[in-house]
């Protein structure tokens, strides 16, 4: 069985040896066949492996995107959004743990003290930064919080105005270029 590292996926845009441009017969034979799949009808199919999705152009197969945008721990499900393994593969969740959100002030920490490169930007103008890391892979987080929060043990609907509070969100690399 393999283990992917999300670290490694940060730092070098691959999901082990799958990256952007990969096929979908690439992705099946590496990761298996255990998947849950939809097809948009019109230009989009998703592989989703757990919370691991896997973006494909309908018309060429090719790889154009991966995320886990389920990273908050606002659900009391919440390993089953960060952990995945099947008879392939098993994620290495890095720094990620079941049952607890990371602020962006932590996230900067763990990536200092880890020496991993990165860059705090925009991904729309005048939204909230994200750490990108030189891989094209970033980081994104959200201010607005609704769910389930397990150490209460209570529903949460609230907004964060502080951005160094803000918590992590999702894990992400799309290329929507569909030459790529």
């Amino acid at each position: 069985m393999k283990t992917i590292s999300l670290k490694h996926f940060a730092q070098y845009g691959k999901f082990d040896s799958i990256a952007i441009g990969s096929y979908k017969s690439d992705v099946i034979n590496l990761l298996g066949d255990d998947f849950d799949f939809y097809d948009d009808g019109v230009e989009t199919q998703i592989l989703k492996y757990g919370w691991y999705e896997f973006f494909f152009w309908s018309s060429t197969e090719k790889l154009f995107g991966i995320q886990n945008d389920h990273l908050q721990a606002d659900c009391i499900n919440h390993d089953e959004m960060i952990e995945f393994e099947n008879q392939k593969f098993k994620v290495d969740n890095w720094f990620l743990q079941v049952g607890k959100g990371f602020t962006f002030r932590e996230v900067l920490s763990i990536l200092e003290t880890q020496k991993i490169e990165f860059e705090i930007t925009e991904l729309y103008e005048d939204g909230p930064g994200i750490i990108k890391f030189a891989s094209g892979v970033y980081l994104d987080f959200s201010g607005d919080i609704s769910g389930w929060d397990i150490e209460k043990d209570q529903w949460l609907d609230k907004v964060i105005d502080d951005q160094f509070e803000y918590l992590l969100n999702g894990i992400r690399l799309f290329d929507l270029n569909k030459n790529s």
